[in-house]
């Protein structure tokens, strides 16, 4: 997973990040109420990627530390170049990138009981074990501390351009009689079906004052941001291990399918679950 995001990060940065950037935000509401009535707080973004989430809350809180945590850190270096695009220096001073798992952050220095505040957005459906990702979070939280997080809820519908790019691969792949690339990345948890199934993960997990909801990701995609989307990004591992011939094949396939669609195809929807829970004050 790491090795993934490392060779994708920049294509991530420009070609996903702001998809789920309004998405990722929304978190920081969940959490205002511990973090933004604090006079020194502490707060954790869990799989940081490009740095959305963490440079919003350094932005939002001026009396906030916040530290974005990585397993990759080629995700981790282009984070810290939006930091520093994107920050003053004393907001930089609250600012630390560092480079570890969700699933065991303690192994990456952070002390347990020592965050007021963690959110995680897009990550906890790639994690191998989520009950154990959601465990190491809750030891890190103070007592009374919150957790806020999004993730997909399933399979989005039918996107036309997805449909595109898949029959384009297909078809010139039977032609040319080549076998489809293997898929990467190792075992994950998998998306949330719904808020219920988020708020019974929690409470298993020993949260207290649980809550979920399901709101939905939209993204007005044009035709050119579709296209490298699914070239620079999305497939791009499946595009570079084919041969040189059989890629150029497939996208002029893919560019003609693509031309055909009306404007009206590119803009997407897909469903999400979203959950806030707390570390019990007497735990």
């Amino acid at each position: 997973m790491a090795a993934r995001y490392d060779l994708r990060a920049r294509s991530y940065a420009r070609c996903w990040a702001p998809v789920l950037a309004p998405s990722a935000i929304a978190l920081l509401g969940a959490v205002e109420p511990v973090v933004g009535a604090a006079p020194v707080a502490r707060l954790l973004d869990a799989g940081t990627g490009s740095g959305t989430l963490a440079l919003a809350a350094t932005r939002r809180w001026p009396h906030v530390h916040v530290t974005g945590l990585d397993v990759s850190a080629g995700m981790l270096a282009v984070a810290r170049a939006a930091a520093v695009a994107a920050l003053g220096p004393a907001e930089l001073a609250r600012l630390s990138l560092v480079e570890g798992s969700v699933a065991d952050p303690e192994a990456a220095g952070l002390a347990p009981a020592s965050i007021d505040a963690a959110v995680s957005s897009f990550v906890l459906h790639l994690v191998p074990d989520r009950a154990a990702a959601l465990g190491g979070l809750r030891s890190l939280l103070r007592p009374g501390g919150t957790l806020a997080f999004v993730v997909w809820a399933g399979e989005a519908k039918p996107w036309a351009a997805e449909e595109a790019f898949d029959m384009a691969l297909a078809r010139t792949l039977a032609r040319a009689g080549v076998a489809a690339p293997a898929p990467t990345g190792g075992p994950r948890a998998g998306p949330i079906g719904s808020a219920s199934a988020a708020r019974a993960e929690l409470r298993a997990a020993g949260f207290a004052d649980v809550d979920a909801w399901e709101p939905t990701l939209h993204y007005p995609f044009g035709r050119a941001e579709t296209r490298a989307l699914f070239v620079e990004y999305d497939r791009a591992a499946e595009l570079d291990a084919l041969s040189p011939t059989v890629r150029a094949a497939v996208l002029a396939a893919f560019d003609a399918a693509l031309a055909r669609l009306p404007d009206d195809a590119f803009p997407w929807d897909a469903p999400l679950v979203a959950a806030r829970a707390v570390r019990p004050p007497d735990d």
